[in-house]
């Protein structure tokens, strides 16, 4: 009886370092798999917007934001011209008039553009232009 115990002993922990080393393994691919996914998916924001307050824009007060970053905030003398690296998937560009308060938004295009700001009678009007 000895024997068969002892055999039966070997074979339970065989079968259990067999099932360990698969569950090892499959663990390992899966990380392997969901931090390469995730290396590509940080890679895919790149491009420049370039936002140009002409000369309708200077003269009063007026705050420019990028989401919820403040990119300028003061009365423009003449041309002002603002450089940013796109660092979301969607963004919004908001002129806010200091005068008024008023908040123009305009949604930023995906790819790199020149955008221009000019002050109209609703508020700011924006025109884009693709690089």
């Amino acid at each position: 009886m000895g024997k068969k115990t002892a055999r039966a002993n070997n074979n339970f922990l065989l079968g259990s370092l067999v099932l360990i080393v698969l569950v090892m393994a499959t663990v390992v691919i899966f990380l392997f798999w969901a931090f390469r996914l995730d290396l590509k998916k940080e890679s895919g924001f790149s491009g420049r917007y370039e936002i140009v307050l002409d000369g309708t824009a200077s003269g009063s007060p007026l705050s420019v934001y990028v989401n919820d970053s403040l990119l300028f905030s003061g009365t423009p003398g003449a041309q002002l011209t603002l450089s940013v690296e796109r660092f979301a998937e969607e963004s919004s560009l908001l002129v806010v008039d200091g005068e008024t308060d008023r908040v123009t938004v305009y949604g930023l295009p995906m790819e790199s553009a020149r955008i221009t700001v000019s002050r109209n009678k609703e508020g700011f009007g924006f025109e884009t232009e693709s690089r």
